[in-house]
């Protein structure tokens, strides 16, 4: 077994041995500022987005085709009704807005019908239009009045906004009232890309072709600021990931440790490193296992001293019943020689771990078939199947012991056993297979304990001292195995028992 206090847990030089609240509150605040630090410089770098309208071109192309692909990848659809849509019956050519009533001519130029048959419902916000520098400043909201091509107009009144029927006139209101839209140039139609409006189309044969703006699933924002979390995910990750595993290597050392002091009982004490907290949690352990090892020393010592001391009174009672008649003689002996099994079964117990401190290279597959060899002339045993080759770090006078031990009680209680040894993944599983009535759900886990029977008369003839089962998991764990027993059903019906010995193979 590899030294638990060589265990890799080295300082690191970034960051001192602080406590774990302070680490985890530090890599917090690391990943917070990192996190606004990216998403502060995609908004002040990220380029504007494109306008998400379209031109008048495009617009009458989808008018007359169905659709058209525009220039921010989007497609602007119509579709063909029996009625007109609302905005059309309710609209007063009159009364329209501007730039309704400038967007309705320019396109009925377009398409190349009468006014009176193109309708246009939107109403653009201030500083809603896109287009080439210059050529937007007819249109733009602000103070300043468009240029016509016969020059500057003069004579323009100053003072606050025109009111009409329905409130103040609007910069946009007044700029269309005063020009000549006509005198407007041609690639207007083309350059300019105006906010999304609905249009509808009246047909020679009663029908409608609606135009129908694009509806986005997500805006160039939203887009943005997916990118953003995108970037900041990458960002993060390896921050998080160096400061998790910097965290956690003094508790995965400490975790490691503890595990093998729970198989070696003489293991060297752990070396307190990292976090104060870890550091705390190790003293405290080695403090345990001191304790624990005094207490478990001690039951040992006073089990072995019992059982050892009754041998010279057993030896003098033999000596004294011989002139005793015989068939007194005969249940004296019975009861000394279950006196002497008991002895034996609790200086067994006592011995077990100190059994099992020297691990060897072994070869599982070859033990078994001894064994079984070994108690089939005494026992009704079968050897299964057997995987041939597997090998395990084990005491072997243990290993004989442990399946000894459940086949004798397999023999006794469950008419007679077989021996399987099958590889699962890193472990070697020894299974002792009976064909008794099985055991309570309660008592698989109890008759692990010392002086446990489940047959509870106590009868010589019935069962041993209660503690085969004991010394056997006992053995099993100093060697970094396990077991455990398992009732076994077959079509649904309890058909006997498995007890389960495994060992990690090499």
């Amino acid at each position: 077994m590899p030294d638990p206090t060589e265990t890799p847990c080295k300082t690191s030089r970034f960051f001192p041995d602080l406590p774990i609240f302070w680490q985890v509150l530090g890599m917090a605040l690391a990943v917070l500022i990192l996190s606004l630090a990216i998403n502060a410089l995609i908004v002040l770098k990220a380029p504007a987005p494109p306008p998400q309208g379209y031109t008048l071109t495009e617009a009458a192309s989808a008018l007359k085709t169905g659709q058209v692909k525009l220039k921010t990848g989007r497609t602007l659809r119509t579709e063909r009704v029996s009625e007109p849509p609302a905005f059309a019956r309710r609209q007063d050519p009159e009364l329209a807005h501007p730039f309704e009533a400038f967007v309705r001519m320019r396109l009925a130029k377009i398409l190349g019908v009468p006014e009176a048959d193109v309708f246009i419902d939107g109403r653009p916000s201030r500083g809603s239009f896109s287009g080439r520098p210059g050529q937007q400043r007819w249109i733009a909201s602000g103070p300043e009045r468009p240029q016509s091509p016969d020059g500057p107009q003069k004579n323009r009144p100053e003072g606050p906004p025109e009111r009409g029927a329905d409130g103040p006139r609007d910069n946009l209101r007044m700029i269309v009232r005063d020009f000549r839209f006509q005198d407007l140039p041609e690639s207007l139609n083309t350059q300019v890309t105006f906010p999304a409006f609905r249009a509808a189309w009246k047909q020679a044969d009663g029908t409608w072709r609606v135009l129908i703006p694009p509806r986005p699933f997500i805006e160039p924002w939203q887009v943005n600021l997916l990118i953003g979390f995108l970037l900041t995910a990458l960002a993060v990750t390896p921050l998080a990931f160096f400061m998790s595993r910097h965290l956690t290597r003094p508790i995965r050392a400490l975790a490691e440790g503890a595990r093998t002091l729970g198989f070696d009982a003489d293991a060297a004490p752990l070396k307190a490193r990292g976090p104060k907290e870890v550091r705390a949690a190790t003293e405290v352990l080695n403090d345990m296992q001191v304790r624990l090892k005094k207490q478990v020393e001690s039951r040992t010592a006073l089990i072995a001293a019992i059982a050892h001391d009754l041998k010279t009174p057993l030896a003098r009672l033999r000596l004294r019943i011989e002139t005793l008649p015989e068939p007194a003689r005969d249940k004296i002996n019975q009861d000394i020689a279950h006196m002497d099994s008991l002895i034996n079964s609790a200086l067994g117990f006592a011995s077990a771990e100190k059994m099992a401190q020297t691990l060897t290279r072994l070869d599982l597959s070859s033990l078994i078939e001894i064994v079984c060899e070994d108690n089939a002339d005494i026992h009704e045993v079968s050897c299964g199947d057997i995987d041939e080759n597997i090998t395990v770090l084990g005491n072997d006078m243990a290993i004989r012991r442990i399946v000894t031990n459940l086949i004798e009680n397999a023999c006794r209680y469950g008419d007679g056993c077989e021996v399987i040894l099958r590889a699962r993944e890193n472990m070697a599983e020894v299974v002792i297979r009976d064909h008794g009535p099985g055991m309570p759900t309660e008592a698989l886990e109890a008759v692990f304990e010392p002086f446990y029977r489940l047959e509870t008369s106590r009868n010589r003839d019935t069962g041993g001292a209660g503690l085969g089962l004991s010394v056997a998991q006992s053995l099993s764990l100093s060697m970094h195995g396990s077991l455990r027993l398992e009732n076994r059903y077959e079509g649904g019906i309890l058909s006997g028992l498995d007890a389960i010995f495994t060992l990690p193979r090499l």
